[in-house]
């Protein structure tokens, strides 16, 4: 694995791909956010997502563990991320009821993930659920974007995005599935082959063909003049969902031995340590409490072609 490729598997490597391609290239797009507004927000938002993938890691290194059986010091960690984050949010004038909400949901996934790996069975019902909430650390930075412009979140949109971060995740999966295999990860087509075999694709794919109704029938909804933009950068996301399956792996590879050391705990400490950094640098960079948006009048902006993609 070359330098840039360790850089993309690492926590900040994830948090600038996930800001880059929902962020940049659909939220910012669907909701029309004045470039000028992009500048100072989006630092803020790749800030939170790191801390989301460091939240994460420990659910990656607990897939054996039931964390909420058996409280080990990852269990108080993500404890602690959790409080922090909070508090970095708050700091930050970004924490609304949307958000509260979000960060609940991005719980309940972290549970219901570690609970189906620890068990080490996973139930299609599982395996859409977890698609389905997967994509909340997204969401997040999408209502926190709204938060920081003081602006309301419109429902219409929100739900018509839904599907098309289900559809999204299941595309990501689609596109890591023998990497995943390979290193045990929990992904939805694994799961749907180990339930059911050669007819996994066809399964898995008409669970697609309904979260895209979805989409569409919502998508109708939309002024035709928005309609076709919005269409093209939500598919852009999910492509490979509705693309061929890959081939299905039938004998997985006996999946490496951790590499992992004595030294794992103070590392542990240090990315806690450069997770809450990475906060507080944020805070203080905006303020410690507000991030001061231009604000603009709809008259103004809906003049304004520029500031629009």
């Amino acid at each position: 694995m070359n330098g840039l490729a360790r850089l993309a598997a690492t926590p900040l490597g994830k948090a600038v791909g996930i800001t880059r391609d929902y962020v940049l290239r659909m939220y910012y797009i669907v909701d029309e956010v004045p470039r000028r507004q992009r500048i100072p927000l989006t630092p803020v938002l790749l800030g939170v997502e790191y801390l989301v993938y460091r939240v994460d890691s420990l659910a990656e290194r607990n897939t054996s563990v039931d964390l909420d059986a058996e409280r080990n010091s990852d269990y108080e960690a993500f404890h602690t991320y959790k409080k922090a984050f909070e508090k970095v949010l708050r700091a930050l004038g970004a924490w609304n009821e949307d958000v509260a909400f979000l960060v609940d949901e991005a719980e309940r996934f972290i549970r219901l993930e570690n609970a189906t790996t620890s068990r080490g069975t996973v139930t299609r019902q599982d395996a859409l659920a977890l698609v389905e909430l997967r994509p909340t650390d997204v969401r997040l930075l999408r209502a926190m974007a709204f938060a920081l412009r003081g602006r309301p979140m419109d429902p219409a949109t929100r739900d018509l995005l839904w599907p098309v971060e289900v559809l999204a995740d299941i595309a990501n999966d689609l596109g890591h599935y023998e990497q995943d295999v390979a290193s045990g990860t929990v992904n939805v087509y694994a799961a749907f082959v180990e339930l059911f075999g050669d007819a996994a694709a066809a399964e898995l794919r008409s669970e697609v063909d309904r979260y895209e109704s979805m989409f569409l029938d919502r998508l109708s909804a939309l002024p035709a003049a928005r309609r076709a933009r919005v269409e093209q950068v939500c598919r852009r996301r999910y492509a490979a969902a509705v693309r061929p399956y890959p081939r299905i792996i039938t004998q997985p590879p006996v999946p490496a031995p951790s590499s992992r050391s004595a030294g794992a705990s103070p590392r542990k400490r240090a990315a806690i340590g450069a997770a809450l950094a990475v906060g507080a640098l944020t805070a203080a960079a905006y303020g410690c409490g507000q991030l001061r948006l231009p604000v603009v009048s709809p008259l103004l902006r809906k003049g304004r072609g520029g500031d629009h993609p």
